[in-house]
């Protein structure tokens, strides 16, 4: 007896919901940009008045954003085969779509939140953007007639106030694309059955069969909604819904992880194949 093009329903069922994390991700991508985007497109003016701001600069990460050119300096570690020592080079990413899928979103509001708390640790000095090809004049507002230190910190609070406020709205958006995908592949995670995201010692992330997660986070001090009465499969996990999950993780790494559990869990299974 021939076997049918598409496979066992199983394996249907999961390429089905492979391609659902899949659009969920790129759709996250989108919105993701956009708001930046906008975000950026919408506080030009104060931005260039600020300078070229300093995001962050550690072990891990280094990002630099230029107002006046609108572009961003990250850096790129690797490791040279010649001599098996590791260096550091800048590169310059000047799209706002290609700095998202380097950095999540979150992370750059929340490094303009902390340049705010900390100015001159995150702003170039004076002499420093003296020696800018472009000047970027100040506009004749109330503020003009204000010591340049106090000018600074209202620029600041400005920031601060818009990147918390994209922020929130940005946290919002993943935890409703997270809620949106749970919802939708419900009905094929019920033929595939849970899936292990993470399993490590003190982290593990188990996407339910129902559309639940099972969650080894303390969730004891939240509030009795955020855990769901249904029994966990695993001793000492808790159940809880999706919207809980995105307060802890990036959506869009859950999404990756469910990808990834899938290639591992079937590695001859063809995800990037469209069946009818």
């Amino acid at each position: 007896m021939s076997k049918s093009p598409g496979g066992s329903p199983r394996i249907v069922a999961l390429r089905e919901l492979a391609a659902e994390a899949e659009l969920e991700r790129r759709d996250f991508l989108y919105e993701a940009t956009e708001q930046l985007r906008r975000f950026v497109e919408q506080n030009r003016e104060r931005l260039r008045e600020i300078g070229p701001i300093k995001l962050v600069d550690d072990e891990q990460d280094y990002l630099l954003y230029h107002p006046v050119d609108e572009i961003w300096t990250t850096r790129l570690t690797y490791q040279d085969p010649a001599d098996s020592e590791w260096y550091d080079q800048e590169q310059v990413v000047d799209t706002i779509s290609e700095l998202v899928e380097l950095y999540n979103p979150a992370d750059i509001f929340a490094w303009l939140i902390e340049a705010a708390r900390d100015a001159p640790a995150h702003l170039i000095a004076a002499d420093e953007l003296a020696r800018q090809e472009e000047l970027v004049e100040a506009g004749e507002d109330w503020e003009a007639g204000l010591p340049p230190s106090q000018q600074e910190t209202l620029a600041a609070q400005r920031l601060w106030q818009l990147a918390d406020a994209y922020r929130t709205q940005l946290s919002t958006a993943q935890a409703q694309h997270l809620r949106e995908f749970s919802a939708n592949a419900e009905e094929v995670l019920r033929r595939t059955g849970d899936l292990t995201l993470l399993d490590e010692p003190e982290d593990m992330l188990i996407l339910r069969a129902d559309g639940r997660y099972e969650t080894s986070l303390d969730l004891s001090d939240r509030p009795e909604e955020v855990v769901v009465s249904a029994e966990a499969r695993r001793p000492g996990l808790a159940v809880t819904e999706a919207k809980t999950i995105a307060a802890f993780y990036d959506p869009a790494d859950v999404l990756h992880w469910v990808t990834d559990a899938l290639a591992e869990r079937y590695p001859a299974v063809d995800f990037s194949a469209v069946y009818e």
